[in-house]
């Protein structure tokens, strides 16, 4: 039997229509599926073309969620809730001193145009279906966009440079100055030395920037001195001829006690000593010298010692010239080159003296010469204290050796 011929038109036909049923309802579920998938991304594009010059979903810059805003909004929200706080000054404090440094004068900017940019490409530079997508369903990804901004290295550099050249100074240990002509005494303190690192205060200034702390200390290297304020305390002055013996706290006055020094013959030796012994109830050992020839060989502990209640050995002359006490002071020149304080005076002070403490001994007039029939002066005579050897080379208050 021969095949009947099918037209074109009719050939067509058939294809859209298909003879079986199941084929022709699969056309048409798949024809609505397209149908409906065309229309959906059609109104997503659509949607997502409505928000063309806004802010991605989920949009940070510096921190500050610009999510929906225009790029002129982003902008002004950016530098309000961000630049500002940046550019606040920050104050660097040091023992009390501040210096303030603004972030304008150091040359510091944000180009917050170019990072909203950067935001703005971030989500639009996206496919549109992925646009869409997250859009239409609430899943947008975070853009988040951190700081990058501009600091003039060489100005922050030459005003922390000015700040440490404030801050620098050489150590310097605590000393006494004693004018022997007027006997007044001065005190110097003792400072630190200090040393601002300018590099490493550069990189925490630069760090700070970014923080909320605005006050900082700069990086310091602190010297401090061999001999401190705190180091030097109790300081002796006797005055020969003024017949006074002054305790002194540094350079103020605590007290002032009458003495007897060095008769003429024995003169008390000017000049600076210092303390390098203490003897509590000192026991007398005789010289064996002329003013001592009819006394016992040795005196114990008690009212009638030669040295009191207490003696404090000097390095003057060799360590013979005593700060020693009496149980019948009369002031003036009597001594053979000793110092004599009354016993209750001594006991005051001795507790207050130390090993190393500073004597300046000085005369507010000339000390008269001997008798000629004594001849010339000699150095103070031995005082007769028991009790071990003279300790040598100990350091004073102010740092030097005796």
């Amino acid at each position: 039997m021969a095949r009947q011929r099918l037209s074109n038109w009719e050939k067509i036909k058939t294809f859209l229509i298909p003879s079986s049923v199941f084929t022709r309802w699969a056309l048409i579920v798949l024809g609505c599926v397209l149908g409906f998938m065309l229309l959906a991304s059609t109104l997503l594009v659509y949607a997502d073309s409505r928000h063309r010059g806004e802010m991605f979903p989920n949009t940070f810059v510096l921190g500050v969620d610009v999510t929906g805003m225009t790029r002129e909004e982003a902008i002004e929200a950016v530098n309000e809730q961000a630049v500002r706080p940046l550019m606040m000054p920050l104050t660097l404090q040091f023992r009390g001193e501040q210096w303030v440094l603004d972030p304008a004068q150091l040359g510091v900017k944000v180009e917050v145009e170019n990072l909203v940019q950067q935001a703005y490409e971030r989500g639009w530079n996206r496919p549109v279906f992925e646009r869409a997508f997250r859009r239409a369903f609430n899943r947008p990804g975070e853009i988040s966009i951190g700081l990058e901004w501009y600091m003039d290295n060489e100005a922050l550099k030459q005003k922390l440079s000015a700040v440490a050249a404030e801050i620098d100074q050489e150590v310097r240990n605590a000393s006494l100055d004693f004018d022997f002509q007027t006997g007044k005494l001065t005190f110097h303190p003792s400072r630190d030395g200090l040393w601002m690192d300018v590099e490493a205060t550069m990189q925490l200034v630069q760090s700070a920037l970014c923080s909320e702390n605005r006050v900082l200390e700069p990086v310091v290297a602190v010297t401090p001195p061999s001999l401190s304020s705190d180091d030097v305390k109790t300081v002796l002055v006797v005055d020969i001829m003024g017949n006074t013996l002054s305790w002194y706290d540094k350079d103020t006055l605590v007290k002032t006690y009458y003495v007897a020094t060095g008769e003429p013959k024995y003169p008390t030796p000017q000049g600076k000593f210092y303390i390098v012994r203490k003897e509590e109830n000192p026991v007398w050992i005789n010289p064996n010298v002329e003013w001592s020839k009819n006394m016992p060989p040795r005196i114990e502990p008690g009212p009638d010692n030669p040295l009191g209640v207490r003696a404090l050995v000097t390095s003057a002359a060799g360590g013979t010239v005593l700060i020693h006490g009496t149980k019948n002071l009369v002031p003036g020149l009597y001594s053979h080159g000793c110092i004599r304080m009354a016993n209750q005076s001594i006991l005051e002070l001795f507790d207050h003296v130390s090993v190393g403490t500073p004597l300046f001994i000085w005369t507010s007039k000339p000390v008269p010469p001997p008798p000629p029939e004594e001849g010339a002066p000699v150095g103070p005579e031995d005082p007769g204290l028991g009790q071990g050897g003279q300790p040598q080379g100990e350091q004073g208050q102010d740092g030097n050796n005796r």
